[in-house]
């Protein structure tokens, strides 16, 4: 995240969580949060230093111990990594277009056909790559 231009709260990635701040990126963590769950990826909106407002996150905090309990290695962090680099560029470019508010935000998705396609196609892609990484204590997923 760090190579791609993202300021990491936490300092680093060496933890088992870090704290995103995507202010640089034009990005509240609310509309952040909300672009990655529509892509079947988890997040949580997030505080970070700087803010002003609990109720107006700049950041989202991301695990990795769901990821590393399903068999991820450090490499395939670096594909985690780009599909999170997508979704969050995708926000960017609805953030565009879209008003101030995050519901601007969510309505601008909702009847756009081809963001909402870019969507899909970028949620297939996480779906299907993380088929390949079972969860334990599931025969199948």
């Amino acid at each position: 995240l760090k190579s791609r231009g993202y300021n990491i709260a936490t300092g680093g990635t060496d933890l088992h969580l870090a704290l995103v701040d995507v202010r640089n990126k034009g990005l509240s963590g609310a509309r952040a949060e909300r672009i990655l769950e529509l892509c079947s990826i988890a997040c949580n909106k997030n505080t970070v230093p700087g803010d002003k407002s609990a109720l107006n996150p700049s950041g989202i905090r991301l695990g990795t111990p769901a990821l590393t309990t399903r068999g991820l290695k450090e490499s395939d962090f670096d594909k985690v990594v780009d599909y999170i680099d997508k979704a969050l560029s995708l926000a960017q470019e609805i953030t565009k277009s879209s008003g101030p508010k995050l519901v601007d935000f969510n309505k601008f998705i909702e009847d756009n056909a081809d963001i909402k396609a870019k969507i899909n196609n970028l949620k297939e892609e996480v779906e299907k790559y993380s088929q390949s990484f079972p969860l334990p204590g599931l025969e199948r997923f």
